[in-house]
């Protein structure tokens, strides 16, 4: 009996509990892959929901929103091409905000434990900037200073 109430306890704490929906790695898969892929790995896979294409930066990109009826746990990814590689594959910009800073702190910490190195550390007026670079990514992890928001930026080289 003990075992049955242990098991209904740990499925309703894990009901209620919050993961992180993308991981680092996952963010940087999402560089190579194709329009069809991306939307079935985010859709399906994940839970999000297609805004459509929208203007960021002066260029276009296709935006996501994670499915969560709570504001606070939003998630948004914006997916744009960034060019044609050497190899012939279109490589993407990948853009990840969110203002739950447990996911931020979560995929710093992935970038960390990465194969990519951290070349700067540093901060503006608004924000403290990670910059992260290897032979194929690069990418920058922004926190604002107020901890309410932080963004991913991914781009495969």
């Amino acid at each position: 009996m003990r075992r049955y109430l242990f098991a209904i306890l740990l499925a309703c704490i894990s009901s209620l509990s919050y993961a992180q929906s993308l991981t680092f790695e996952e963010l940087q898969k999402m560089t190579n892959l194709t329009n069809d892929q991306v939307h079935n790995f985010l859709i399906i896979s994940k839970g999000f929901k297609s805004l459509g294409k929208q203007i960021h930066f002066g260029r276009s990109f296709e935006a996501f929103e994670s499915t969560r009826p709570d504001p606070k746990l939003k998630e948004t990814v914006l997916l744009g091409v960034a060019g044609e590689m050497p190899s012939g594959n279109i490589g993407r910009q990948v853009f990840y905000y969110s203002a739950r800073m447990k996911d931020i702190d979560a995929i710093l910490k992935q970038a960390r434990q990465s194969s990519m190195t951290m070349i700067f550390d540093g901060s503006d007026k608004q924000q403290n900037i990670y910059h992260f670079n290897n032979t194929l990514f690069m990418a920058i992890i922004s926190v604002g200073l107020n901890k309410s928001y932080g963004s991913v930026q991914l781009e495969e080289k």
